[in-house]
């Protein structure tokens, strides 16, 4: 399984990560790097869509990647709206955001519960 990384629409505006079953923070990092070179090849913001709707169980010591994640942000990155998040997967979140509050963007995430509702978020977002 793993992770899968998509342009979601034709303007390349939007990225999707899309968590299959079960996964590791191999496929992450993987997933992440692929998505920069994604990012690299244009020169505006990118709205990023983590579809964790068919996702399994999230690998063991995800947490302590939460800063090695937030310092690999790209420069083209956007906002981020996470679809399907499970209560563990929310819980994780909460956890993180106060552990590192200091490099941790609110404003950044929000929390949707289908595919056309992110989509729509993210649109309006580059709208404005």
């Amino acid at each position: 399984m793993g992770i899968s990384v998509v342009w979601d629409n034709p303007e390349r505006t939007i990225i999707r990560f899309i968590y299959n079953g079960q996964w590791s923070l191999d496929n992450f990092y993987q997933a992440l790097n692929e998505s920069h070179q994604m990012m690299d090849s244009v020169d505006f913001r990118v709205g990023i869509i983590i579809d964790m709707e068919n996702s399994k169980l999230v690998p063991n010591g995800v947490l302590s990647h939460g800063k090695n994640v937030s310092m690999r942000k790209h420069q083209n990155q956007g906002k981020s709206v996470i679809v399907g998040a499970g209560g563990l997967v929310r819980t994780l979140f909460d956890v993180y955001r106060k552990v590192y509050r200091t490099s941790f963007d609110d404003t950044a995430y929000h929390f949707v519960s289908n595919l056309d509702e992110a989509r729509t978020l993210l649109l309006q977002q580059q709208a404005v």
